[in-house]
């Protein structure tokens, strides 16, 4: 499915015949004028942000033609730094809760 995804990202054939082509082409097309939107409950909108944010987790592309496949890696990204910096600062606190049992237990 990713794979289409990248394929119908790029393809300019109105008649192309790899299979779903078009039916990927008509969700862009789709996500480019709707008004609801996937945080307004479009379904379709929900369909291609899932299948979007797939591919951004397993592109190693720094240059990929996905639309919003730049923008989803450095979101993602960011979330793993603020995950990272809430994981040491919680290792941090418990090293201090530790050191200052020992040293009142002393």
């Amino acid at each position: 499915m990713l794979d289409l995804l990248v394929h119908a990202s790029q393809c300019r054939s109105p008649l192309c015949q790899y299979p779903n082509c078009r039916k990927v082409k008509g969700l862009f097309r789709h996500g480019i004028s709707c008004k609801t939107r996937a945080s307004g409950g479009c379904v379709l909108c929900k369909k291609m942000w899932y299948l979007l944010q797939l591919h951004a987790r397993a592109c190693k592309e720094s240059q990929c033609h996905v639309p919003r496949c730049r923008d989803l890696k450095e979101h993602l990204r960011r979330l793993q730094q603020q995950s990272d910096s809430r994981r040491r600062a919680a290792v941090m606190e418990m090293m201090r809760q530790r050191a200052a049992e020992v040293a009142g237990g002393s």
